[in-house]
């Protein structure tokens, strides 16, 4: 049986999202913490991080945890923003990786480069690991693309393997969202962080583009269009002025 356009595609977003979310979030960011620990000397090596850890260590929770979060959920995010946002995403054709990687990255940067995170604090310098991860954004959004459409391709299938498949792909899908936006609403009854209004309007831009595409053909009036659009621009506007706010403040 063939699975409809649209759910082959959420689907397709969060399974490619963490095959590369894990491999460019969770064992990216494990070589972009060897390389920052490696650039700031021995003065620092040992000294204990955020995040629990020391300077210079790799251990195996460690990585486990960069992957599990930094790898399947935030890949598994980024897929499905990607899934739902395709159709504004074609018309860039080849680049449409790299301008949905630069998008995230002001969209979505503040979650990691966060000026209270003290790891910025201790490891210098301090431009170079702001690069550094902040490159990890634009090589997501480079290597989805591929992944992505194959993954798009292998599900239409209509086989039994590629039914499955699609089936934990939709699971998936529901139990992130479902758990994010629980998450954020929960938050906004206290006093949200700025992570916690990111991280919402993530996971409110997936369940607008995937709605925005339910409605089929009026995303092809000019009206509709400019309107999404103009939507777009403006979360994209809130989270960059988050982002380079949080830079700022971290190379200063």
């Amino acid at each position: 049986m063939r699975i409809p356009e649209l759910v082959r595609e959420v689907a397709a977003g969060s399974l490619s999202g963490i095959v590369v979310g894990i491999v460019v979030g969770g064992l990216g960011s494990r070589l972009v913490m060897r390389l920052s620990a490696i650039a700031a000397g021995s003065s620092v090596q040992g000294i204990t991080t955020s995040n629990g850890n020391r300077v210079g260590e790799i251990t195996i929770g460690g990585t486990i945890g960069l992957i599990l979060f930094g790898g399947v959920f935030a890949g598994a995010v980024g897929g499905l923003l990607y899934a739902a946002l395709r159709p504004w995403l074609a018309r860039f054709g080849r680049w449409r990786g790299l301008i949905f990687g630069l998008g995230l990255l002001g969209l979505a940067g503040s979650l990691i480069l966060d000026v209270a995170n003290s790891d910025f604090i201790i490891l210098r310098p301090a431009l170079l690991n702001v690069a550094m991860f902040a490159l990890l954004f634009p090589i997501f959004g480079i290597a989805l693309v591929p992944v992505f459409d194959r993954t798009v391709h292998a599900l239409d299938k209509g086989s039994l393997i590629s039914g499955a498949f699609a089936s934990v792909g939709i699971a998936v899908a529901i139990l992130f969202v479902g758990l994010g936006l629980v998450t954020g609403f929960t938050a906004l009854t206290s006093a949200p962080s700025s992570v916690e209004l990111i991280t919402l309007l993530l996971f409110a831009m997936i369940l607008a583009g995937l709605a925005a595409r339910a409605l089929g053909s009026r995303l092809a009036s000019a009206p509709w269009r400019l309107a999404t659009y103009g939507i777009l621009a403006a979360a994209l506007l809130v989270g960059a002025a988050n982002t380079l706010s949080g830079v700022v403040r971290i190379l200063t």
